[in-house]
């Protein structure tokens, strides 16, 4: 599994110039966000605290639940004709959020570009790696590169997450078959699950 090691030098630039002209929230879990604010304005999201899942809306794939700390923002301001992503939080969330054309402002003002090129770098090779990992890929692979991104999660979170509802959610194969791989994995004591929930992955086999 290629090893994305998160910029986190340069995200918290991002925090420290950005924060204080943002404004802050305090989100509870599965509640949905825009990226767009009241007044139409495309808006960025700097997450402090919790964990959420980002959706494509275009068909609807699940990229990835992320943890934070993250900056998010999805505007054609600085990437033309951009895909459209929506937000759902998976935990109960902090932060703050501000219209993009000031945070590219302030982005300007404060020469951050080498902090944001480096963080959205890091945001696209993460993305790329989901691709590569669960189009035209078989359904074990599909299986076994969401149990690997699961065991990289803190204990809290795999306690908090059905492993059958996210790879489904994640993957859109059959609870059947998420199934029947999962009982095979754990009789060969791959990975170990209490209550439906990740405790541990062990090597997994590269093929079932």
């Amino acid at each position: 599994m290629l090893d994305l090691v998160k910029p986190l030098h340069h995200l918290d630039a991002l925090q420290r110039h950005l924060g204080p002209a943002g404004t802050p929230f305090d989100i509870d879990a599965h509640c949905e966000l825009s990226f767009f604010n009241e007044q139409g304005e495309p808006q960025c999201w700097f997450f402090k605290e919790g964990s959420l899942n980002l959706w494509r809306e275009q068909n609807r794939i699940h990229v990835d639940l992320m943890t934070s700390p993250l900056y998010l923002s999805f505007s054609d301001a600085v990437i033309p004709e951009p895909l459209r992503y929506t937000l759902m939080t998976e935990t109960p969330c902090r932060g703050f959020r501000m219209p993009v054309r000031r945070a590219i402002e302030i982005i300007e003002h404060r020469q951050l570009w080498k902090s944001f090129c480096h963080w959205q770098t890091w945001l696209m090779r993460s993305f790329e790696w989901r691709d590569a990992h669960f189009i035209g890929t078989t359904t074990y692979s599909q299986i076994r590169a969401t149990l690997l991104t699961m065991a990289r999660w803190s204990p809290e979170l795999r306690a908090q997450i059905g492993v059958i509802h996210h790879i489904q959610n994640h993957t859109h194969i059959s609870r059947s078959v998420i199934a029947e791989v999962l009982a095979e994995l754990r009789k060969g004591k791959y990975i170990e699950m209490q209550k439906g929930k990740l405790v541990a992955v062990n090597k997994l086999p590269l093929n079932y």
